[in-house]
């Protein structure tokens, strides 16, 4: 059965039932809550009278949050092909009651007003304010908010019988439905005191739910998603982070030493690791990796002064690919040496971050590197530049004729590509940074687990080509981007003085 929108068009859904709730909420704290029981009926009353025109417009509001929770629960229908029949019948019942609360709204904005202003002399008008008054509470809180429930339970037990749903994710729309069951019978049983300490926990649950929803199942149904693809991305760690902009803000640093240990790959290795439309580069025949090893200085936000930045040792193995056309690199993985700096390039950027201990070491002409990760990550690094014997030569096993076409092929590069299946979007990361002034180095040691033997890499798959060097490197990181490719050659050097 076809689904009735895209998976992008779900997750904006889900971002825009999101956003008019939180507008409702504070509509409600600031306005709406003045008039709702429970407190003095005549002071409610008399809010309401005297404030009209707030009082109508947030509850404006909250019938537009009453559409988008519906839209929202078609959205979720419709990633239920298998059940299909009974997910509409879950969002029938959710739609009577948004029938009910979007009458009781009604009455709200033209004419309670009108009752509240007329009930300070007219008896009439006081009885018909006050019988309103408590018909309201159980038909919106009681009434409306069960079928709703309802909705959404019968909904998330039609999720449970689809394959692949997460279970954590279940757990969490249970904990929203029992809580909003809890808040019905409040409604009904005309408690009003415990009406505002339910709502606000079903909302604390309610909005972080709906972008875990959006952010994971939403976008996680789609012609040609895999149970592999699946399982991976909706775990929780992963659909949380999901939620969390990448490259949020444009960063800096110098790259004081820095290292571009270049391997060539058999290309149908390579293949087999990018994603989407992005696709290795080849050159002479072969796939190329390079694994950046640089001590950055001072990295922080490009708004901030230089003091504030983190210096640590920082480590990438970044593909060089083609993208819609354009050049450009892949990160597979990368690796920190300090906590802070390894959390927020795992969690706000797609650069794959891991904290491992890491080190330079300088002995008589030599740079030694060890970079120690987890066992299981079979990625150690052992490494011995000879900085004394620096050339401008390449070695005779390189690809390249000549450093030159080395350069442009291998560093040249001014864009970043990743790529979610999911969601079936490109994001590009863009730099500038500063000339390279290239020495080419040998190494001593030259032990690099990752690439020989990984569970990536399999033994005989790479070669070590070349080994780059430069010190003292600009770099600047800009923000993310959905705008298409420019050429690499529209983007500036850096200069060195700027930062």
């Amino acid at each position: 059965m076809s689904h009735l929108f895209a998976p992008r068009t779900r997750l904006r859904l889900a971002w825009v039932c999101l956003a008019v709730h939180v507008i409702a909420i504070a509509a409600m704290l600031l306005v709406v809550i003045h008039g709702l029981p429970p407190g003095d009926l005549s002071a409610r009353r008399a809010f309401v009278a005297t404030h009209a025109v707030s009082w109508g417009l947030g509850w404006l509001v909250w019938a537009c949050a009453t559409l988008t929770l519906l839209l929202f629960f078609v959205a979720w229908a419709d990633t239920l092909p298998p059940h299909q029949g009974w997910a509409l019948a879950a969002v029938g019942i959710a739609f009577v009651g948004g029938l009910v609360d979007w009458v009781n709204e009604t009455i709200w904005v033209f004419l309670a007003p009108t009752w509240a202003a007329h009930a300070v002399a007219e008896p009439f008008y006081a009885n018909v304010y006050a019988l309103w008054d408590r018909a309201y509470v159980v038909l919106s809180i009681g009434l409306a908010n069960l079928l709703y429930t309802l909705g959404g339970l019968l909904l998330t037990l039609i999720a449970l019988r689809t394959k692949n749903f997460p279970r954590w994710l279940a757990g969490w729309s249970a904990c929203v439905w029992v809580l909003s069951l809890a808040l019905s019978y409040v409604g009904f049983s005309g408690v009003d005191e415990g009406i505002a300490p339910v709502s606000a926990g079903i909302f604390v649950l309610f909005l972080p739910w709906l972008a875990l929803v959006g952010h994971g199942w939403l976008v996680g149904v789609r012609p040609g998603a895999t149970t592999a693809d699946l399982r991976a991305r909706l775990s929780f760690r992963e659909v949380v982070r999901s939620t969390i902009p990448k490259h949020p803000l444009p960063m800096t640093t110098v790259f004081r030493e820095c290292f571009l240990v270049n391997f060539a790959v058999q290309p149908d290795v390579m293949r087999r690791l990018l994603p989407g439309p992005i696709a290795p580069d080849l050159h002479d025949g072969e796939a190329f990796l390079s694994i950046v090893i640089a001590d950055m200085e001072r990295m922080r936000p490009a708004f901030l002064p230089k003091f504030m930045g983190v210096t640590y040792n920082q480590i990438v193995y970044r593909v060089v690919v083609r993208c819609h056309g354009e050049a450009g690199v892949h990160f597979l993985r990368s690796d920190a040496d300090h906590g802070l700096m390894s959390l927020a390039g795992d969690w706000l950027t797609f650069f794959r971050f891991h904290h491992s201990r890491a080190a330079f070491r300088p002995e008589r002409g030599l740079l030694h590197f060890d970079l120690h990760a987890a066992p299981a990550h079979h990625a150690d690094i052992h490494a011995s530049f000879d900085l004394a014997r620096a050339s401008r030569d390449l070695p005779p096993v390189s690809k390249f004729k000549t450093l030159a076409e080395a350069q442009e092929f291998l560093v040249e590069l001014f864009a970043a590509f990743a790529y979610d299946p999911l969601t079936e979007q490109v994001s590009t990361v863009r730099i500038q940074r500063g000339a390279w002034d290239i020495a080419v180095v040998e190494d001593r040691r030259a032990q690099y687990d990752f690439m020989r033997g990984s569970a990536l890499f399999p033994e005989g798959s790479t070669r070590l080509d070349s080994i780059f060097y430069v010190k003292d490197l600009p770099y600047y990181w800009h923000t993310l981007e959905t705008s298409p490719s420019v050429s690499r050659e529209a983007v500036p050097p850096l200069d060195p003085t700027s930062l």
